[in-house]
């Protein structure tokens, strides 16, 4: 079996630099959460065709202008916000053979747990934000990335538009509430309310 290298989108250093990590967190405690904010909201936004597409050209030194500069400004934001995120629960903690224990340090304090909620909250906030802005980029120029608007139609994980969750999920109702639009978000060029068939027209049913 042939050995598949990880990829990755950006740096320990990178993800220091955009974020309040410190240099003495080790590297071995940032790369895992580089790859999951990386494998879940940055293919849940790009789908997984375009994610490959974006991975093998990072290996293979492939990317190309469009490419490069859509990883630089949109992406590689995206993943230090969202590997932050992740992160952060877990950073004062280590997984031994025996427990899992939390490290401390004379001179610092632990934070509290609703200190911690409403931190990882305002990351969260960052993060969703420049997922928004990638969609929309992506959606106002369906023609500079063919991977992206073309996807496999076989894709594990498909490309979604929404960028923000409010905890309040309201599917495609038919019946009685077939006459409520479906909002998209981000809608980039298109209207931001359907009818559930994908074409993202909208017609005033009142």
């Amino acid at each position: 079996m042939s050995y598949t290298p990880v990829v990755y989108f950006i740096s320990t250093t990178y993800l220091r630099e955009q974020t309040p990590i410190e240099d003495n967190v080790d590297d071995t405690k940032l790369t895992p959460w580089i790859v999951q904010a990386q494998d879940t909201f940055l293919q849940e936004g790009l789908g997984e065709t375009f994610y490959d597409k974006l991975k093998d050209g990072v290996k293979n030194n492939t990317l190309n202008a469009d490419e490069q500069a859509f990883m630089r400004n949109y992406v590689q934001p995206l993943v230090a916000q969202y590997a932050f995120y992740l992160l952060m629960p877990f950073i004062a903690f280590k997984a031994t053979n025996k427990s899992i224990s939390k490290e401390s340090s004379e001179f610092s304090t632990p934070v509290e747990l609703t200190e911690l909620k409403y931190l990882r909250s305002s990351v969260l906030d960052m993060a969703e934000f420049y997922k928004r802005r990638m969609i929309k980029y992506l959606l106002d120029h369906p023609s500079m990335f063919p991977a992206y608007n073309n996807p496999n139609a076989l894709d594990n994980m498909p490309k979604s538009a929404q960028s923000y969750f409010t905890g309040i999920y309201m599917p495609w109702g038919g019946g009685r509430r077939s006459n409520i639009p479906t909002w998209v978000e981000p809608f980039g060029n298109v209207y931001p309310c359907g009818f559930g068939d994908g074409s993202g027209a909208y017609t005033n049913p009142y």
